[in-house]
Formats: C-alpha cells, structure tokens, sequence
C-alpha cells in the first residue's frame, strides 16, 4: 500500500505523536531509548546536519555496527532530506576510497575505531562523524531553530549498498514509498487464520501502532535484531519493526554471540528474532544443545525469522526441538527485491512442503536464459523474476539495471538470480544462485544445494562447494569442509567415504564433489553469509 507521507522521516514523526512517548524504540543491553526520545533525537541530529551544509539528496553513510546510534544516524538522515546508505565496517582504505567516489558520500558516521581510517579515505570537504566522540554530541544537541521541519518528499530515496557474493558493491535506490509497498509495512498480521489489516492511509497505520499492547502480534516485547544492521536484510527487519511502532532490541555486543542472545531472548522477554541462516542457527542450536535449557530461554519466543541465506531443513528442526511452539519463518529475498518467497516451518511441519511459496500480491514467474516464460507446470529451471513494487535500479549502473530489470510483456521485472524449478503444487523449488552455478560437462550443479545436503551430515560443521578445473568436465565440484567439533579428520579417507555416501542418498550422480577438502578456517565472512572467496583459494592450494 502507498499512500502520501509514506517518507519514513514523516511517518516516524507521526509515531512518535501518537504512541506513549515513554513506549521502548530501541533497548541495547541496559540502554533505553523511548519513542518520545528516538524522536527529539532524530530532530536534532536533522537539524544539526542540516547546520553542517548538508542538504536534501546528499548522500551519507552509516559504518557502524548494531548500536542505537546506527538507527539514530539513519533517521536523523532522513529528516533533513539526506540519502543514507550502508557501509560495511570491515572495508578497508581501497575499498572505502571505491565507495566514497562511486556513491558520492558527503558523510559518514563511523564507531571511534574507524575513524581514522575514513578520514583518510574521505574526500576533501567531506564530513566524518565519529559517534563516539564530541561531533556527535554536538550533533545530539543541535539546537532545532526557527522553521526546522522534517523533509516530506514523498520520492525521497535511501540506498542499500549490495555486493552479492563476489565484487565491490552495488547501491540499490528505494524510493520510500515504493520500499513501504515491498516490505510490506502497512500490513498488519491479525490472529492466526483471519485475514490482515491493510493500513489505507497514514492515519491508519498511526492508529493501529498506538493500540499495540502486551497482547497485540506487534508487542512491545522486543523483536531481538541478530544480524548486522550494515546489511539488507537486517536494515530492512527493523525499519518494517520500527515503522509498526514496535521495539527493535540489538544484541548488546560487536559481534554475534549466540549465548548472550540466548541469554538476552530470556532477559528481555523477546518475542521474535531476526537472523541470517545457518550461520546463526548453528551455533544457537550448538549451544542450546549443550546448555539444555532451551525451554526456559524460549519460553517467550514466538517466531525466529531468517532471510539471506540458506536456512537448512535440518537446524529448523533442531531449533523447534527446544521449543516446539516455535514458528520459524524462512523468506526468500534480496536488497533488490525484499522478498520473493516464503517457507513457514512448525513442529506440525512446513507450508508447501519445504518449498518456497510465492508471496501474496506480487506477480512471480520463471524466466529461461532467453527471458522466455516457464510456466506453472513446466519442466526446466529458471530464474525468479517479479513484478510489483521494484527500486530504481542500481546507482549509476546502467548496463547492470537493463540486465537485472529487463522490460518484458510491457512490464518491468527484476531478474532475481534465484534459480528454481516449479513444483505440482505451484510452489517455487529453489535451486541457487545464478551467479554461483557450476558447468561440469554440460550439466548445472548449484552449490547451495549440495551444501544443503552436506549440511546434515553429523561430521560437518560447516561447508562451501566450489569448482576446480577438470580435463574431461571442464570444472568438477569440489567440497571444502570444516569438521565438526570432534571430527578432525585423523584418517580422511574414511571421512570422505562417509560424506560421498551420504550425498549420494540425496543427490543425482553428477552433483556429487569429487574431491573433499577439509579446513579449520572459517568458511563464513565476518556478517556471517558464505565465504566462496576464502573456500576457493583453500581448494586451489590443496596439493593434488
């Protein structure tokens, strides 16, 4: 739904009119911030960019961690017209000097430890903004002024900066009202079986954020925010959290921890959490396992929802083992398209077997390599694409934009890289990703699902499936596997035995790896999503 003053900045502002002001925005660890607060934040630090020279369609970033000052300066952006956009906080100096210039930044805000390193990677004339230090505070105290007022264009946009799995990374331009339209945040889920309520103005959706209450799906118990701000799918989670008025909890450490979040999920009485696949499942099933008080720490948690990465089958059904009235919420998506489709996984089972179901109100087809339809019923893999609320397009990218959203039928489409096949029931089977598939001998192997199946093998802990060159197949699949705890593999011949065994009951002949590589390294980046970079240069240097 779209509907004038779908500006964010706007619509926090009118939040903020009608709810408690003392209601809890954020909380971070012992830190509070209420609506009324977050609010008069926001304004000043508005007011105070705006006193700085900064002006609307000015683009700044944010490379911070996940603190309240993340969202703070986010907001704070947007009322005074500017153009956030995430910066991943690990980059170093080639790579921000690459954003800087490309995006066209004119701020950054960064945590004390960066500072240096932006200040001397920013442009002349540019601002950095440590939020650990006295410009911040400063910016904090910004006095309002006489005729200060929140920006209200309705096109304003904010970028979310996407490098996928390889190359530097890509803005994806959102018009806010469009992004209100995709991420859905007018729609408010009624009680289990009845149907949602669709805010039709922004009246609408004030009043229905003011009668939350302890009883309402969109309680004020937190919704406990795992993974990283700096990404799409965290960014996203906690604008749809915070434009339904709700409580957006952060983890109160630089990096996920999965006992303190358990320990947190309890403290704080949390009814969901959002995280980004295996990478946080596993270790939040690993310690749950080994502390056996999951029935006491999930006693409050209703949902656990995931997007971004594969969410294995298998860890869904470790997780709801502690706390069989969990729902777990599997969503299909990216930074360009904020979701495609959905898996929803109870102790009773999972909607469309285990298959992704396309999301209500939105046109999904499959498209061939020659942007020919596969319909409902077909035999064939293709690529998801969607119509419906879409962004801009990628920041000065033309070449990439007419590839990803190509004009088909009279309608524009995004070309979502998901690969998937349609199942009898009109559910999407999803296969992987385009830019991942590996050609051995003619045939397309796609590394998540072989990892899928890998996965679940009690003697992996993690493990990424690349390629290496092949004499008769040109490429032949290879597995780079970290053991799990226990077993190292003393005698790999035996482990690989197991494993070729184990894929084989679950795979067709010619996905199988023909070699296995173990490791100790991590096979994960630093926010968690598979590393392919690292897998592939420990299977190039692998002797043999």
């Amino acid at each position: 739904m779209v509907f004038e003053g779908a500006n964010f900045g706007v619509v926090l502002k009118q939040l903020a009119a009608a709810i408690p002001p003392d209601r809890p925005a954020l909380v971070h660890g012992e830190r509070v911030i209420a609506w009324g607060e977050l609010d008069a934040l926001t304004d000043r630090i508005a007011a105070g960019l705006m006193a700085r020279g900064l002006r609307p369609g000015d683009i700044a970033g944010q490379m911070l961690r996940n603190t309240p000052e993340y969202l703070l300066a986010w907001f704070g952006c947007v009322k005074a017209g500017l153009v956030p956009v995430n910066v991943n906080y690990h980059y170093k100096a080639r790579e921000l000097a690459d954003i800087f210039t490309r995006f066209g930044l004119k701020a950054l805000f960064v945590e004390s430890d960066f500072a240096e390193l932006a200040e001397g990677a920013m442009p002349a004339g540019s601002h950095t903004i440590d939020v650990g230090g006295a410009e911040w505070t400063a910016l904090c105290d910004s006095p309002l002024g006489e005729g200060f007022g929140v920006h209200d264009d309705r096109a304003a946009l904010f970028l979310t900066a996407t490098g996928g799995t390889t190359g530097m990374p890509k803005a994806v331009m959102w018009p806010m009202d469009q992004a209100w339209a995709a991420f859905s945040i007018g729609v408010w889920q009624r009680a289990p079986g009845t149907a949602p309520f669709v805010a039709a103005s922004l009246e609408d959706q004030v009043a229905e954020a003011a009668r939350i209450g302890p009883e309402h799906p969109a309680s004020t118990s937190p919704l406990l925010l795992l993974s990283p701000l700096m990404h799409g799918a965290g960014q996203f989670t906690a604008l749809i959290h915070l434009l339904k008025g709700g409580t957006l909890a952060l983890l109160p450490a630089p990096r996920f921890d999965a006992d303190l979040a358990l320990d947190e999920i309890a403290r704080l009485g949390a009814r969901g959490i959002f995280i980004v696949g295996d990478a946080f499942a596993l270790p939040l099933a690993d310690r749950l396992d080994a502390r056996g008080d999951g029935a006491k720490v999930l006693a409050s948690l209703r949902t656990i929802t995931s997007s971004g990465a594969v969410f294995s089958p298998a860890l869904k059904q470790r997780l709801i083992g502690h706390a069989p009235h969990l729902m777990i919420i599997d969503a299909l998506g990216s930074s360009e398209s904020s979701g495609t489709g959905i898996v929803i996984t109870t102790a009773q089972g999972s909607s469309g077997g285990g298959k992704f179901q396309p999301l209500p109100g939105r046109e999904t087809k499959l498209f061939d390599e020659n942007l020919k339809e596969i319909p409902p019923g077909a035999e064939g893999v293709g690529i998801v694409a969607r119509t419906g609320p879409l962004p801009l397009g990628y920041l000065g990218e033309d070449e990439k934009n007419a590839q990803t959203f190509p004009v088909i039928g009279g309608k524009r489409w995004l070309m979502t890289g998901d690969r998937a096949r349609w199942a009898a029931d009109g559910t999407l089977e999803f296969i992987g990703r385009d830019n991942m598939c590996i050609n051995t001998g003619g045939e397309k192997v796609f590394p998540e699902e072989v990892e899928a199946v890998l996965i679940t093998h009690p003697a992996v802990q993690d493990v990424r499936v690349v390629s290496l060159p092949d004499p008769r197949f040109g490429r032949k699949v290879v597995a780079v596997v970290q053991p799990a705890a226990g077993a190292a593999p003393a005698d790999s011949t035996g482990l690989e035995a197991q494993l070729d065994a184990h894929a084989r009951a679950g795979l067709a002949g010619y996905k199988i790896p023909r070699r296995y590589i173990f490791t100790e390294a991590s096979l994960r980046l630093n926010n968690g999503k598979p590393d392919y970079k690292t897998a592939q240069a420990i299977a190039d240097a692998a002797p043999g």
